[in-house]
């Protein structure tokens, strides 16, 4: 098994740039109302042709990092996203309190308490799955000569990415949203650090920016036949996986030093706990008291500047949670280990 490497401040950056594109992609319903005109359609295009590859880009660097279960991290994580459940669940209850009453709220509340089994953040509970079943991944590819590798990859991705891509119908009915798509992507990170461990051309950023073009004019232009209505930017096309892959080693090539930017990243999962609500509520507020955008580039950045704030306040509240309430996160942690851990040893 390959040595695991130390984290570099490039891939943290890559995380945040992905949670940046995921917080993007859902305040981007908001875009009409902050864009007028028609270059309303080519920022529509543009976001939505690039964006849908944060989720993917995340897990490719989970993938060429490798997941090891750890009772005491699932305890931390789990803790983790009960907090920012329930803050979520005090926000919507203080700002929309017609929509959180009786069973919608008792509903928000034991999702809230129980977030894995509940699914209520489909990547985070994908994640756990994943971080469960990692041991037995990574002994099953150390058991596969590299050519058996290869074409493992490529029957995974002909049935779970390019026949979506091309034919609309998918063996899986998620849009790439899902654990097998997840598994997929993991499985092509270890790939890259197992086998395709080095740097890529710089030529390549000429295909990255082709195909984010081809997926801008997808979505703007889709295929309509009947109830078929298709285009290219799911999270399982394969043209957003290759957008993604060269992504990624494009930050792969060159070298980041930084503290703060580890800090920060560290702090991701509060981003995809907390950004839809954040979107939601601003948005109401801002329709609330009468809020108008502007022609072109301007009424865009307006929405960018949105964007940024919200991930920067999500990124805040993650380390806010971590000075008041890691040490308990810790002990609680180290005590399931403690606990729990004999029982279960060989398991995983």
């Amino acid at each position: 098994m390959a040595t695991k490497p130390a984290r570099n401040s490039n891939y943290e950056l890559l995380r945040i740039l992905a949670m940046f594109m995921i917080v993007f992609i859902h305040a981007n319903m908001y875009l009409f109302q902050f864009v007028y005109g028609s270059s309303a359609v080519f920022f529509n295009g543009m976001v939505n042709g690039i964006c849908n590859i944060g989720v993917t880009c995340f897990m490719l660097i989970s993938g060429y990092y490798g997941m090891k279960f750890d009772l005491g991290k699932f305890v931390r994580m789990e803790c983790m996203m009960i907090t920012y459940s329930l803050v979520e669940t005090v926000l919507l209850y203080v700002m929309m309190p017609q929509q959180m009453q009786g069973a919608a709220l008792l509903e928000q509340l034991v999702k809230s308490l129980l977030p894995f089994i509940t699914r209520k953040y489909w990547f985070y509970s994908c994640y756990i799955c994943l971080l469960f079943f990692s041991g037995y991944i990574q002994k099953f590819i150390e058991h596969l000569k590299k050519e058996e590798f290869e074409r493992l990859l490529c029957l995974m991705l002909v049935l779970f990415s390019v026949l979506p891509t091309f034919c609309y119908f998918e063996l899986i009915p998620d849009n790439g949203k899902g654990l097998v798509h997840m598994i997929m992507i993991y499985m092509i990170g270890r790939y890259i650090r197992m086998y395709r461990d080095v740097r890529i051309p710089r030529k390549a950023v000429v295909l990255f920016l082709a195909l984010w073009i081809v997926n801008g004019i997808s979505h703007e232009i889709p295929i309509q036949i009947g109830g078929i209505y298709h285009h290219l930017c799911k999270d399982n096309s394969i043209t957003n996986l290759t957008m993604a892959v060269i992504l990624f080693y494009l930050f792969k090539g060159f070298t980041l030093q930084s503290g703060f930017i580890n800090r920060a990243a560290s702090n991701v999962f509060a981003v995809f706990a907390l950004n839809d609500t954040l979107v939601l509520i601003i948005m109401k507020v801002l329709g609330d008291n009468g809020f108008h955008g502007a022609e072109g580039i301007l009424g865009f950045m307006m929405l960018t500047g949105i964007v940024a704030m919200i991930l920067i306040g999500c990124l805040l509240i993650g380390e806010v949670r971590r000075l008041l309430l890691g040490r308990c996160d810790r002990y609680l942690g180290a005590l399931a280990e403690r606990k729990l851990m004999g029982r279960i040893k060989g398991w995983f």
